[in-house]
């Protein structure tokens, strides 16, 4: 039993791995910064690291291009001060868990695979906002203000979202974009605006090689940075409801910390969820009333 729970710890860690690869997918290109959140802890990432399912990857704001490679051949980079979750088990919708990544914030390239048995691979993004299934090359944007999507190769299948529940569909054929600011309606147009263009990562506009093949067979670890503080996952704290009932099990450890805890308090609003772990006597089993 003992020996069977070291292992169990020891594959839990970045770079650890059993003999069959079951990574969620490979870092393989790191130009600038990017911090990795696993279960209640943080790391450091570099060039190598194995990811798995229900990782968050959140790259710095100076980073320039940090590129994750899937099993399946599909790709996904992100730009500067993008936050993303890696394959999520969201409950209630089918088909979402079936998408590469959920991204709370910043800019992804998607692109997807070879496919099995002759046919095209796709690429499945998940957002509270819109998401999307492409079969071809799709660039996203997810700001506070602004939504965007770009089939840049192929056509893609966009769901416009709103308090966790799906809304408009809206179809793009290769070559055009999608656009939502503020509190105006979203709208297709035969190519992305100059404006977008210009604040697309430049590293997007390169077409890289996949480099995962280089990384086979080696065990790269990330570097500890302690446990996560309640500003670290703030934002996923207050996310779509679908993911914050996960949160609270994932981090419910963290309720014992002063200062994550007295996160928790004063955001109480945004996250209630955590209210039965703050405050579990008001959930007790009243007594029984007692008779006269």
């Amino acid at each position: 039993m003992f020996w069977r729970m070291v292992w169990m710890i020891l594959c839990s860690l970045p770079g650890w791995t059993m003999a069959a690869d079951t990574s969620a997918a490979v870092l393989t290109i790191l130009e600038g910064e990017a911090l990795l959140i696993r279960g209640a802890a943080k790391f450091s990432l570099s060039e190598g690291v194995r990811l798995q399912r229900d990782d968050i990857v959140e790259s710095g704001a100076t980073a320039t291009l940090v590129r994750l490679e899937y099993p399946d051949g599909s790709i996904a980079d992100l730009g500067p001060g993008s936050r993303v979750l890696l394959q999520p088990a969201l409950p209630g919708e089918r088909g979402r868990s079936a998408s590469q990544l959920y991204l709370q914030q910043g800019w992804v390239k998607l692109t997807p695979g070879a496919g099995n048995a002759g046919k095209p691979g796709s690429v499945g993004l998940g957002s509270a906002r819109l998401d999307a299934v492409a079969d071809g090359v799709l660039v996203a944007h997810l700001a506070e203000q602004r939504v965007f999507a770009f089939a840049e190769a192929g056509a893609a299948r966009l769901t416009e979202r709103e308090d966790g529940k799906a809304q408009r569909g809206v179809n793009l054929k290769s070559g055009e974009s999608y656009l939502q600011e503020g509190e105006s309606r979203g709208s297709v147009a035969a190519r992305p605006p100059a404006a977008m263009l210009e604040r697309m990562p430049r590293a997007f506009r390169d077409t890289l090689p996949p480099l995962v093949e280089r990384y086979r067979g080696r065990e790269v670890a990330a570097k500890p940075l302690g446990a996560v503080a309640y500003q670290d996952v703030q934002t996923w704290l207050q996310a779509e409801r679908a993911l914050r009932g996960r949160f609270v099990t994932r981090w419910r450890s963290r309720a014992a910390d002063e200062d994550f805890r007295a996160g928790l308090v004063t955001n109480l609003r945004s996250h209630p969820e955590w209210d039965r772990v703050l405050y579990p006597e008001k959930y007790l089993p009243r007594p029984p009333a007692q008779r006269p």
